[in-house]
């Protein structure tokens, strides 16, 4: 069976929590044959990267350790972002807390339910500190406009304690699904809170508008919640439970 159950998942999950504290020790729970390449420029490495290391110590799991259909290609170690260079020196792997981990497997589950072929894909996961600031102190925009669509370094993000998580889907023949815009898109039409008005306007088409509204539902189902401004970010919990619960990764 390609798929796992929540209550499995649960299972896993109590069996092996003290697992989660040591990386290396946690095994596959499930495995699926490696997919195809997509159609998106991935750094690959022969060699662990020095970020990739750190991440380990910081005892954060590797998702395809739980779930090799979910795919990753992790844009901001590509020149493929607003910054037009790479900034995660070589990391190619996607690192989440445990239990993030495992909420983002079973949002892949319930997608797969209803669509067999497609799969997740992860564009930006956990995000060091340190990168936080360089992203904000190197994005050209206004610091009113700048909040919008990255957290001030000072105020902390999720993604700093792994806790949020950039996806979209990938669909059949490995074409990412139109969501209307592509990620990291600064501007209105990449808004969930403006995406009925520019859906009536003929701006978001409906394709575009459905897919959303899917991939937003097998996060939601799972877990996770949205915020108004990226179709793309959903967060795990809030910033005072991944306080207490998560370490900061600077």
């Amino acid at each position: 069976m390609y798929w796992i159950s929540r209550f499995t998942f649960c299972i896993i999950l109590c069996l092996s929590f003290a697992s989660c504290s040591n990386h290396n020790e946690i095994k596959s729970i499930h495995v699926i044959a490696e997919a195809n390449p997509i159609d998106i420029q991935v750094v690959r490495l022969k060699d662990t990267s020095q970020l990739e290391r750190y991440l380990i110590t910081k005892d954060l799991v590797n998702i395809h350790s739980l779930d090799t259909s979910i795919r990753v290609s992790l844009l901001y170690s590509t020149s493929q972002n607003f910054l037009k260079k790479p900034v995660y020196q070589g990391l190619e792997n996607c690192y989440l807390p445990c239990e993030v981990a495992i909420k983002l497997c079973n949002a892949q589950t319930y997608l797969k339910e209803q669509f067999p072929l497609y799969n997740i894909i992860v564009f930006d996961a956990v995000r060091p500190l340190s990168i936080q600031q360089q992203m904000w102190d190197e994005l050209q925009m206004p610091a009113i406009q700048k909040i919008n669509y990255l957290a001030h370094p000072g105020s902390v993000s999720l993604h700093n304690y792994g806790a949020a998580i950039d996806v979209g889907i990938i669909g059949i023949d490995n074409v990412l699904l139109d969501m209307g815009t592509p990620f990291d898109y600064f501007g209105e039409l990449s808004q969930p809170k403006m995406e009925l008005q520019f859906y009536k306007e003929g701006k978001l088409s409906k394709q575009a508008l459905s897919n959303r509204l899917l991939l937003r539902q097998v996060m939601l189902k799972a877990g996770f919640t949205m915020i108004s401004t990226e179709w793309w970010h959903f967060n795990s919990t809030n910033k005072t439970i991944a306080a207490q619960k998560y370490e900061l990764i600077k």
